[in-house]
């Protein structure tokens, strides 16, 4: 079917699309462009609201409000009644995402529980805190229980718990108002077992846990017999913990039997911490691990030569930056370990699919003087020595990208030269011969990524950026 116009940027479907990128500012500009952009930036300009960063929102004419409340979708940083109050004037129900910081007043209470009930078919991610200078709140999953009213649960995917305090019965609860439940967040939030649970609740959903340590581990800071949270989880499939203020009393062996019991199918960990505490994970706790994520500032050759107790089976290695706070001192700095190190991962882990080294550097003679094992490789991120700029990070591409071309033309025309370097009518034989033996630092990274059949997304990195 024609369009009505022939300008793409009044083509709903492309306008709606630009509109989710542009500064509040420049929605409200381009919404007063014409009708065709009317709606779409519009919708953009209510779609969020941070009532800690636009702290004048609740002085908006409440008509106005009202008006555009169907348009917002997230709302975060919720603090006092009087914000809950405004959201509930524009008649907000449609939102995908919701963030708090939980107030004890019973007035605060009743207006956020009745607004997570106008919600609760919409709601897919919603984070509950108290203030960190504060103790902890006792979090009234009672009221949230009866704010579900005719809603057998909720429908969130994600849900993140700080600072708060409940009993086990009480997270059992929240866990099964939220069976759609695929990820769970709990920082600085004590679960006391007051009561004996001979049969705790197992959510069957939830396969991803984000919390320290300390917390998985003695969620009842009371007790000196505690049941993890790990308990609740038996399908968990990933494992994310970061610094904590202390490791708990539980010895890394005994973790390992904990996490063994009950979340036989956990495969992949995330850890944002210090590198011996990474490595006794790593060696002592964990096995068979399919995905290690790591803080790339605190790689060490300890920590590589712990990640290779897993590569029998570790398919995605990824080695991120990770900057929790100011007080992580321990965390900061410029990842600094051999290349030759660094190369033992895709030598000896032959299922490796995945590569995210782009804070490392790697030297292309290191490189050309081994092999890579991991054959089935499909993506690769990468710093290597040389390619400091854009123009010769897209030459790379480039050479890789006709390399492999020619090698699938090759294949197609059933030839016997396996680099296909003859078979393309299509490049001269200059050309050929200058990928087959060229010796700039391009040619050879062309030559070695095109080693790799599966390799499908490749990302060649300066300091800070990415081709």
């Amino acid at each position: 079917m024609p369009f009505a116009t022939d300008h793409p940027l009044l083509i709903p479907e492309i306008s709606l699309h630009i509109s989710r990128f542009v500064a509040i500012k420049d929605a409200i500009a381009c919404a007063q462009v014409c009708n065709a952009w009317n709606d779409p930036f519009t919708s953009a300009v209510w779609h969020t609201i941070n009532f800690k960063a636009q702290k004048r929102f609740v002085e908006t004419d409440p008509v106005i409000i009202k008006k555009h409340g169907n348009r917002v979708r997230v709302v975060k940083r919720v603090s006092a009644s009087v914000q809950l109050e405004v959201l509930h004037k524009a008649g907000v129900c449609l939102l995908q995402r919701f963030s708090l910081v939980m107030q004890t007043q019973a007035q605060f209470q009743a207006l956020y529980f009745d607004l997570l009930y106008r919600n609760a078919n919409s709601l897919t991610r919603m984070d509950i805190g108290h203030a960190e200078d504060c103790d902890q709140l006792v979090f009234p999953v009672g009221l949230m229980s009866s704010c579900a009213g005719g809603h057998a649960s909720f429908k969130l995917v994600r849900l993140c718990i700080t600072n708060l305090a409940m009993t086990r019965d009480a997270f059992a609860s929240l866990l099964q108002l939220c069976p759609a439940l695929r990820l769970l967040e709990v920082q600085r939030t004590s679960i006391y077992s007051y009561s004996s649970c001979p049969e705790p609740y197992r959510h069957t959903g939830l396969v991803h846990l984000n919390a320290p340590l300390e917390q998985i581990f003695q969620p009842d800071p009371d007790s000196s017999t505690n049941l993890p949270i790990l308990v609740h989880f038996p399908r968990l499939k990933r494992i994310s913990t970061a610094l904590a203020d202390a490791l708990p009393s539980v010895s890394f062996d005994a973790m390992k039997d904990q996490f063994a019991k009950f979340c036989p199918s956990l495969g992949e960990v995330v850890l944002i911490t210090t590198p011996s505490t990474t490595t006794a994970l790593l060696t002592r706790t964990f096995r068979s691990l399919t995905m290690i994520s790591i803080c790339a500032e605190k790689m060490s050759i300890d920590v590589i030569t712990a990640m290779l107790v897993h590569q029998e089976t570790l398919s995605r290695v990824i080695a991120a930056v990770h900057h929790q706070s100011d007080r992580d001192s321990e965390l900061e700095g410029e990842p600094t370990v051999p290349g030759w190190a660094l190369q033992l991962i895709p030598q000896t882990c032959s299922r490796l699919t995945r590569l995210y080294f782009r804070s490392f550097t790697l030297d292309m003679e290191e490189i050309e003087r081994t092999t890579w094992s991991c054959t089935q490789l499909e993506e690769l991120h990468v710093q290597i020595r040389g390619l400091d700029t854009k123009e010769k990070i897209d030459r790379a591409m480039r050479l890789w990208t006709n390399f492999r071309d020619m090698r699938r033309k090759s294949k197609k025309g059933n030839s016997a030269n396996c680099s296909g370097l003859h078979s393309s009518s299509t490049q001269s034989g200059l050309e050929k011969d200058t990928l087959r033996n060229g010796k700039s630092v391009e040619e050879r990274v062309a030559r070695h990524l095109a080693r790799f059949e599966k390799l499908r997304v490749v990302r060649l990195c300066q300091r800070g950026k990415s081709a």
